[in-house]
């Protein structure tokens, strides 16, 4: 399985998605860091302590929100063929005969491609907390959970896309993908607004897609961690709008996203294990 781990981790490295994935992060964080950059220069040429507690929490979230995206979207394409697309071309035939169990292809390529991604995400979390903190001098705390959290983010996608390529097509394994994490952050927005206007329907819409797909809740908990001072005054609209959390997701939700991962990793291991190649 070692073997699997180091060549599926090799592979993810050097496909071309992770070369684009690369660019548009560098240009995602280059054009933010500007935009960081000239807010804070605004204001510590016109002080406004008020806006700073205000505008400040929001840019990190801005951040994290669409780093979220870029990465959940590599996590998706890095899984959607990892096994369909060998099985297409054959490949598989020729590492299923070998001494190697079937589990131990699926576990390996879980466990080489969720390294990359981990890592790639922890990189990326990193840079932007560092950004608005030497920029703005916000001070974040649970940074070591946050961080962990935010690893987890595409291990949660990358273990349901990993199952899908099983039993689908790499096309329509990723259109899938896309649509579950679509309802995922739908959701989310749906469930902010539902605390704004104390709608319990919308409130429960968002929890039932949090269930589907809780990698948004993983999000929400997040900011939570990161910018929920205790005693803030300015805490409730600090958490408003779309990339806000306005009521912080259980730990529950937290270890429903690991039984989430082991779940579908279980999975994915049982049907590629019944699948007639």
């Amino acid at each position: 399985m070692l073997a699997i781990i180091k060549i599926t981790f090799r592979e993810a490295l050097g496909r071309k998605v992770v070369l684009i994935s690369l660019l548009l992060a560098a240009a995602f964080l280059g054009l933010y860091g500007t935009g960081v950059h000239f807010v804070a220069k605004d204001l510590t040429r016109d002080p406004n302590p008020m806006l700073e507690q205000m505008i400040y929490p929001q840019l990190l979230s801005f951040g994290l929100y669409f780093g979220g995206f870029i990465i959940s979207f590599l996590s998706i394409f890095s899984a959607a063929g990892a096994i369909a697309s060998e099985i297409d071309s054959g490949i598989i035939q020729t590492i299923v005969p070998k001494p190697v169990r079937r589990y131990e292809i699926v576990v390996g390529k879980f466990l080489g491609i969720g390294l990359f991604l981990a890592l790639y995400a922890a990189a990326f979390f990193i840079v932007i907390s560092m950004l608005i903190h030497l920029k703005t001098g916000l001070e974040l705390t649970g940074q070591w959970h946050a961080l962990a959290l935010f690893a987890l983010q595409p291990v949660v996608l990358l273990a349901v896309t990993l199952c899908g390529s099983t039993v689908l097509s790499t096309m329509a394994n990723g259109v899938i993908m896309f649509m579950l994490y679509a309802i995922a952050i739908i959701g989310g927005v749906v469930e902010q607004i539902g605390w704004l206007i104390n709608n319990i329907a919308l409130q429960q819409t968002g929890i039932v897609a949090s269930l589907i797909m809780p990698v948004d809740a993983l999000y929400r908990k997040i900011v939570h961690l990161l910018i929920s001072p205790t005693g803030n005054p300015l805490q409730a609209i600090q958490q408003m709008g779309p990339f806000g959390s306005m009521s912080e997701p259980s730990v529950w939700m937290v270890v429903y996203a690991v039984l989430y991962v082991v779940f579908f990793t279980g999975l994915a291991v049982y049907l590629f294990g019944k699948r007639d190649i």
